[in-house]
């Protein structure tokens, strides 16, 4: 941005010839009078011509200044107006991308309309007015639908924004406002500006002054606040956190955290319901009031236990008066289990013996928890595609070897959301392993160390407590009996994402899990029975499994409740073969219909309605349909419950701090934006400021001119040679 100064009555520059006067003047007077010279007088001579020299200094620098007088005074008449030569209003031809904020905070009510209506009427007012701009696009900040490029058609900005509508998740101001800049970039209109209809959510703009773009842009950006400056009152459910094994019978916690955009406290009554009817007594709480422009939070906890098995779904929601009632839901979807059926593979040929590891594996998963954990047994020679159906966990005992077709199930049998546990033992080969499952394993498997037998020595296992598997099994860690390891496979290349479990001193895994596409890995370099450790003779080994078995089944369910927007993978729960549809039932009634091949996973993305969504997968298999359903659950996002604004001046202010010349205009109205750009392209009248120079000018040539007088008077006018000259 350059600046420039204009005149408001550029005429009287004329007075600028006046400035000359005071040389004219002095010309005229310099007439030099003819000298005589006595020799008596050379020496007063010498000091007189010394004042002399310094005198002349004097006269001109009165001259300088009776000049410069007489040239300020004329610019000071005709009032100057320093203003910017590339300001918003020098050019009304300009382009536009104009950003409108439809996340669910702008569903707050005011005067009987949304925040979004309004950012509707104001952008409508700049599309349709007489300021409009000569090219434009519209950006949606909930929108997978961006514009790729500026138009002069106005219409098409015009459908789009009447057709907006509230959509979940955070308006991203950082990256729309980046999106608007490339759109802009090669745009020739003279003048460019960004337009953002908001409610100044201070989520959507906090990363917004750290632009680098905004630094070199050159555009204005232009602030709307549709907020009508007014706070407003809401009380929300930021999220549920659902914790417990999805298990029939068996106590869940459901923790929901309430916030508080409010200025004052308010009283809300929370309640838990399942299936259509409510849980329990509602819970009455106090929730404090915002502090700081910061809202409160505050948990509240229901336990419930599901009755039966199969697709449970329901919701905490919170009965108060506030302004945004989208956030008083907070939905869920469970799938939750009779029983956890697990399969457990054996390695030929070790079904009996003192150190049978199947048999040690067959009695934690049958002595533990039985009316909960049901168990399959098969030998590895007849392991197929067809063993895994039903099962939710499965456990390989030493086998030696799987083959391309074992393997490429098993790989399906994780991504689809299942467990799996590999425990080796002498007849596992490593290659096998380390070829079959490359990337699925939480490190490549290499030699085994140590020896076996009576007389030979162990470590000490190290033990992670603070492992889901592991923690608060016992009060204190000196309780835990020691795992004692005699012979271990050594992991290699170990993946990032592992978990450690059990340990040796060395640090290497002996006991590690990982996630994998939906499901869990957990892999034992060691074995299940006692031939290679005595972890099976110790109190963990039973817990252990227990624990991996009731993970395995809250991790079925974990992925079942999301955020609008996101995409959703549909699984069957069992292989499907041939052509299969899936129907997914929206909220409000209507159905979408996917094509499923055999092997292949469904993925459904228009879940921008808030709500549960119900699906069932028809497969075609020669003995008939096979029928399978679920449901999932969607939510908005819960960051859009704080309700906490940033001040437009503040984030002005927070921007020009990078680029000083940054223009940067707010207002509650397009009008108020308007004539704030408008009052900075007017300039700063500079009037005042030079008549104080003025002023200033006038005592200093005042002082000069009585001292210069005083001194002259001195020195008799007939001996000062200076006077004569």
């Amino acid at each position: 941005m350059t600046l420039a100064i204009t005149f408001i009555s550029p005429l009287l520059l004329l007075g600028l010839a006046a400035a000359a006067i005071p040389l004219v003047l002095h010309l005229l007077a310099s007439v030099r009078a003819p000298q005589e010279l006595f020799p008596t007088l050379r020496f007063l001579k010498m000091g007189m011509e010394k004042t002399a020299r310094r005198r002349r200094l004097e006269h001109w620098l009165l001259l300088l200044i009776r000049s410069a007088l007489l040239a300020l005074l004329a610019m000071a008449l005709a009032e100057p107006i320093l203003k910017s030569t590339a300001g918003f209003w020098a050019d009304k031809r300009f382009a536009a991308v104009i950003i409108v904020d439809n996340s669910w905070s702008m569903g707050v009510q005011q005067a009987g309309a949304t925040r979004l209506d309004a950012a509707r009427r104001e952008a409508s007012k700049l599309l349709g007015g007489s300021d409009r701009p000569s090219a434009s696009a519209l950006i949606l900040t909930n929108s997978s639908d961006r514009p790729r490029n500026l138009r002069s058609d106005l219409e098409v900005p015009r459908q789009r924004l009447s057709q907006a509508g509230l959509s979940s998740g955070r308006a991203d101001m950082t990256e729309c406002v980046r999106e608007a800049l490339t759109l802009l970039k090669n745009s020739t209109a003279p003048q460019k500006a960004i337009y953002l209809f908001s409610d100044m959510q201070r989520i959507s703009f906090e990363n917004l002054p750290g632009l680098a773009e905004l630094d070199t842009a050159g555009v204005s950006l232009m602030l709307v606040d549709c907020s009508d400056g007014a706070g407003a009152v809401n009380v929300g459910i930021e999220k549920v956190k659902i914790t417990g094994s999805r298990i029939a019978g068996r106590n869940m916690k459901f923790t929901a955290t309430l916030i508080n955009s409010s200025a004052t406290d308010k009283e809300a009554h929370v309640w838990l319901q399942v299936d259509g009817a409510e849980v329990g007594e509602p819970v009455r709480k106090i929730l404090p009031a915002a502090q700081n422009d910061a809202p409160s939070r505050t948990d509240v906890q229901f336990v419930h236990a599901f009755g039966e098995p199969g697709v449970h779904v329901g919701q905490v929601a919170v009965r108060v008066a506030d302004d945004l009632t989208v956030d008083n839901v907070r939905r869920f979807s469970l799938q939750i289990g009779g029983e956890v059926r697990t399969l457990l593979v054996v390695g030929a040929g070790r079904l009996s013996g003192e150190y049978d590891h199947a048999a040690m594996l067959a009695a934690a998963l049958d002595s533990a928890e039985s009316w909960s954990i049901r168990r399959r047994t098969v030998m590895s020679d007849r392991f197929d595609a067809k063993s895994l159906t039903g099962a939710q966990v499965v456990f390989f005992a030493d086998v030696p070897e799987f083959t391309a077709e074992q393997a490429a199930a098993v790989v399906r049998f994780v991504r689809s959301g299942r467990s799996v546990v590999f425990f080796l033992g002498p007849a596992a080969k490593a290659s096998n392993y380390n070829e079959r499952f490359a990337g699925m394993l939480p490190g490549r498997i290499a030699q085994a160390l140590g020896q076996v037998g009576m007389e030979a020595s162990g470590l000490r296992a190290v033990k992670n407590l603070r492992h889901r598997y592991l923690a608060g099994l016992y009060e204190t860690p000196a309780e835990y009996p020691e795992v004692i390891i005699q012979r271990y496979y050594r992991l290699e290349r170990l993946i990032g994402d592992h978990e450690t479990v059990l340990s040796s001193p060395a640090g290497d895994a002996i006991i590690s899990a990982r996630d994998f596409g939906a499901g869990r890995v957990i892999l034992a370099t060691t074995t299940a029975g006692t031939e290679w450790n005595n972890l099976a003779a110790t109190t963990l080994l039973l817990p252990m499994v227990t624990r991996i078995c009731f993970a395995s089944a809250e991790h079925l369910g974990a992925d079942n409740t999301f955020i609008a927007g996101s995409a959703i993978t549909i699984r069957p729960v069992e292989d499907v073969t041939g052509k299969s549809a899936v129907n997914v039932t929206m909220p409000d009634g209507s159905v979408e219909v996917l094509t499923v091949r055999a092997g292949s996973e469904a993925v459904f993305t228009k879940t921008n309605q808030v709500g549960i969504y119900r699906w069932d997968l028809i497969s075609e298999k020669s003995s008939g349909p096979n029928r399978q359903s679920g449901a999932f659950a969607i939510n908005p996002a819960g960051v859009e419950s704080d309700l906490s604004v940033i001040a437009p001046g503040a984030l002005a202010e927070a921007i020009k701090s990078r680029d000083a010349e940054a223009g940067v205009y707010f207002g509650g109205t397009l009008e108020d934006v308007h004539k704030s750009a408008a009052d900075a392209a007017a300039g700063d009248n500079l009037w005042d400021r030079l008549l104080a120079v003025v002023i200033l000018l006038l005592v200093i040539e005042a002082v000069i001119a009585n001292r210069f007088r005083r001194g002259s008077e001195l020195t008799p006018a007939h001996l000062n040679p200076s006077l004569s000259a």
